[in-house]
């Protein structure tokens, strides 16, 4: 299903802020960027930041004012294929899109020099969106990977390639570094269920979904057929019968809202001790994490049964659900058909969006993900002047001030809450347009033609960041 998101004009109009009169091209060659430049400050809908001619009428704004605002928009606008659903943040999203795609593409046209950050701008748009190289090649740039899946002999084996950063692999515990929600001070590893390849535990045992879990089988016996893989059927009913018991110990989407639940501190003795199904020590060695001692595990007894099932599980079947998993999450880098069958399932069939996106929007997403910051910089210097950012940080600054008067007179709290609140506000710390120290990509590695490669080091970049 298509939804319609009908969000406030003042997204548009904020947008506005970053709006210049006048703009020059930028290229990787260093040619000279206009970075200042008159601000527009007109209203992006109507005469005053509301498009009056969207009103219906015929609706009383005290039974629908949703639809009275916006009804005549409502009813005839025909969302595009592309997107599941539309509003004013997907306009600000699709100029946003179009403004980097310049960006990029200077970079991928530029003669910028080896190793700069331009000339990795351009080498990985140049790689993503070359389809024709990437279907010459087949599997061939995955080969070398793919062979190590089908070398695997031991559960210590299944873990080490799993946990290898690069690979970016599934796995049955996803591991991420944050701040300790308990102890704010410090950062710590947080452990979380992982392992499935639909949604959630939901579509594997939900009644309403099984023609998902019909589908979803046909999807993965596709893959695996596509890559030339003996008897893919019968790897298709092992792939997912192993994730079936893997949703069946998942914690239910409203129990891992709970914040207290979801804090289950352990020592790394206590893990092993814990959930000795899994070799946790080749596990976190191999993801760089082998001097940690503490771990939060936020779903516990679902990781205590995940890491059980792990060791219950033959290493055959490990091996083929790694490669059809491997295939799945590079299949925008592999060839068509592969793209094709994925888009189909995940796209077309679980999400609802009827056609994929255009492969260029799809590389300029695949740079910022990849590269963000790098593209950041750029597109601060042509469209977010410094006095944009003098505005913002006004408008900040005044909404604490009156954050602050009026935690004053708040009735209904008392001196020692006001005091803390008072203390709070003190600490927020405003981050806004962008950083004031860039990311330093010198680490990463990128090989024009070579978009698995390039993926690989996004991978391996992110993690290690």
């Amino acid at each position: 299903m298509k939804h319609i998101l009908l969000s406030g004009a003042a997204a548009l109009a904020l947008a506005a802020c970053g709006e210049k009169a006048s703009q020059s091209s930028q290229t990787g060659t260093g040619e000279e960027t206009a970075k200042t430049a008159e601000v527009s400050t007109a209203p992006e809908l109507g005469a005053w930041g509301v498009e009056t001619d969207n009103i219906d009428p015929a609706v009383d704004p005290g039974d629908d004012f949703y639809q009275y605002a916006g009804g005549k928009w409502l009813d005839s606008f025909e969302i595009p294929d592309e997107f599941p659903s539309y509003g004013a943040f997907t306009v600000l999203f699709e100029r946003s899109e179009t403004r980097v795609r310049k960006i990029i593409e200077d970079a991928a046209s530029g003669s910028a020099a080896d190793g700069s950050v331009e000339k990795k701008i351009g080498d990985f748009f140049a790689s993503y969106v070359d389809v024709d190289a990437i279907n010459a090649k087949g599997l061939d740039p995955i080969a070398g990977d793919l062979a190590k899946v089908a070398a695997l002999e031991t559960h210590e084996d299944v873990a080490r390639l799993m946990a290898d950063p690069a690979l970016g692999a599934n796995t049955f515990v996803g591991i991420f570094v944050g701040v300790d929600s308990k102890q704010p001070d410090r950062y710590i590893t947080y452990m979380s269920q992982a392992g499935l390849g639909l949604p959630n535990r939901d579509y594997y045992l939900d009644e309403k979904f099984a023609d998902k879990r019909a589908k979803y089988k046909d999807y993965i016996t596709e893959m695996l057929t596509l890559a030339s893989v003996e008897d893919p059927a019968a790897k298709a009913q092992a792939i997912y019968d192993v994730e079936l018991r893997m949703a069946e110990v998942h914690w239910e989407p409203a129990k891992r809202r709970n914040r207290d639940l979801t804090y289950n501190l352990k020592t790394r003795e206590e893990l092993a001790a814990y959930a000795p199904g899994a070799p946790w020590d080749v596990f976190l060695n191999t993801s760089g994490l082998g001097a940690e001692t503490e771990f939060v595990v936020r779903e516990d007894d679902a990781i205590q049964n995940l890491a059980a099932i792990f060791g219950e599980t033959p290493v055959a079947t490990w091996r083929d659900y790694l490669q059809f998993h491997f295939l799945r999450s590079n299949a925008a880098i592999l060839p068509s058909a592969f793209d094709d069958v994925t888009f189909a399932f995940y796209g077309t069939e679980l999400r609802g969006t009827p056609k994929q996106r255009e492969r260029w929007k799809r590389g300029v997403a695949a740079v910022n993900g990849a590269l963000g910051e790098a593209v950041g910089q750029v597109y601060v210097e042509r469209y977010f002047p410094p006095e944009s950012k003098t505005q913002m940080e006004a408008l900040v600054a005044n909404l604490r001030i009156a954050l602050d008067e009026r935690l004053k007179t708040l009735p209904w709290m008392s001196e020692e809450t006001k005091a803390a609140a008072h203390e709070k506000l003190e600490m927020f710390t405003p981050k806004i347009g962008y950083p004031e120290k860039w990311e330093d990509y010198a680490d990463f590695a990128v090989v024009r033609g070579d978009a698995y490669s390039n993926a690989k080091s996004a991978n391996a970049f992110a993690w290690n960041d």
